[in-house]
């Protein structure tokens, strides 16, 4: 049986505040709670949404605020001295509200402002698609293909060719290039 499109429109907004929430992606991003981070993100996700589907709308703001600070503090070593748990706290009561009335415009709003961050696009590629490949943005490239040749990798500075001498003097710009001398 499919879930009602209120709870799916609230879950997705949970995973997009909680994603662009800074403490939780700095802790995230630094493993502030250990190798499984992400997995204790997720769970945190699941553990709100489903708080709120237990409680509906006898939940405040301040139940929200120390489970979220708890949480914080207990899985991720992370003291919030800032009040940004009040406030994502406060913006996840706000957007419960509206989707348990069918209005999903402020999910839809932080939907649009977080498509701009790379950050957040696995988010909802993720939301939109369960069946597609997260896409790890971050990525470098290291260490992609360990069976390449190192040789094409290394930087050779014997074989870059002479290198032409700057004309001393400014430039068309007014710029002036100084060279250190040999």
């Amino acid at each position: 049986m499919a879930e009602h499109p209120n709870k799916v429109a609230f879950q997705r907004g949970v995973k997009l505040v909680l994603y662009s929430w800074t403490a939780l992606r700095l802790a995230v991003e630094q493993d502030w709670g250990g190798v499984d981070s992400a997995e204790k993100r997720d769970w945190m996700v699941d553990l709100v949404t489903d708080y709120f589907g237990q409680h509906g709308k006898k939940v405040d703001i301040e139940e929200i605020e120390d489970i979220l600070t708890q949480i914080m503090n207990d899985e991720f070593h992370t003291l919030l001295e800032d009040d940004s748990g009040y406030l994502v706290a406060k913006h996840l009561v706000e957007m419960f509200n509206q989707c348990i009335h069918g209005n999903f415009s402020g999910v839809e709003l932080l939907e649009s402002k977080c498509a701009n961050l790379p950050s957040l696009a696995s988010v909802q590629q993720q939301s939109g698609d369960d069946d597609d490949e997260e896409i790890d943005e971050d990525h470098d490239g290291e260490g992609d293909n360990d069976k390449q040749d190192d040789t094409n990798n290394d930087m050779d500075m014997d074989e870059a060719g002479p290198s032409n001498p700057t004309p001393s003097g400014p430039d068309a710009d007014g710029w002036e290039t100084v060279s250190r001398r040999r």
